[in-house]
């Protein structure tokens, strides 16, 4: 992955993809996997999501991983959260009551890193890593996850030709290809939007569709 683009992002504050308010598509569907209260949520390239201040008041145990430290530290900054910093490893490790956020390369982790989490939020990692990236993250994913954990994936699909990403276009018969040999996956909705980027209008994309995945690691 590369550090010093997404850095420079974060520096600038050059930040579309950082949602203002809680994800709506985690609002609607994350009752649909049924998890029991105190169930540990792990969020791939979290950066500083509200999402998961959202998951530890639903009564969650929420884990991270994110790329810049200064994405981590915002987080727990912006809502004046104590918390603590030390090392796992190779990551720096940032812990509150319910959450950590391991900071480092996610294609790093292994499931020792992992507090064995039931649940997978991930609204902002596949669709932020390019074509060539996507299959060796979705791969690496499920590796470190246990068996029978579920992801609730929210994907962002447009014509491609018109412009780079991030976000890049994911079509379903992308999500098809990462992850059916191993696990079940269920396209529980999709809907068109105009809520997009600035840099989408100048490149003539007014309109995309989001859609959402339930997936359940099998093997």
């Amino acid at each position: 992955m590369d550090s010093n683009f997404w850095r420079t992002r974060w520096c600038n504050d050059e930040i579309g993809f950082h949602q203002p308010h809680y994800n709506p598509w985690l609002l609607k569907c994350w009752g649909q996997l049924c998890l029991e209260p105190g169930a540990t949520v792990f969020v791939p390239l979290c950066g500083k999501s509200h999402d998961m201040r959202w998951l530890v008041g639903q009564g969650f145990q929420v884990q991270g991983i994110e790329l810049v430290d200064v994405a981590v530290e915002a987080y727990f900054t912006e809502a004046a959260e104590p918390f603590e910093h030390d090392a796992r490893g190779r990551f720096q490790r940032y812990r509150a009551a319910n959450t950590e956020i391991l900071c480092g390369d996610f294609f790093e982790l292994t499931a020792n890193h992992l507090n064995a989490p039931e649940a997978v939020f991930d609204r902002a990692a596949l669709i932020a890593l390019p074509e060539r990236l996507r299959l060796r993250y979705a791969d690496h994913l499920l590796r470190i996850i246990p068996d029978g954990s579920q992801i609730l994936l929210v994907t962002l699909e447009y014509p491609q030709h018109l412009l780079d990403g991030p976000p890049f276009s994911v079509m379903p018969e992308e999500v098809t290809i990462h992850f059916e040999e191993r696990c079940t996956v269920q396209r529980l909705a999709f809907k068109a939007t105009d809520a997009l980027p600035p840099k989408f209008a100048a490149a003539g994309v007014e309109r995309a569709v989001e859609s959402v995945y339930h997936i359940v690691k099998e093997r």
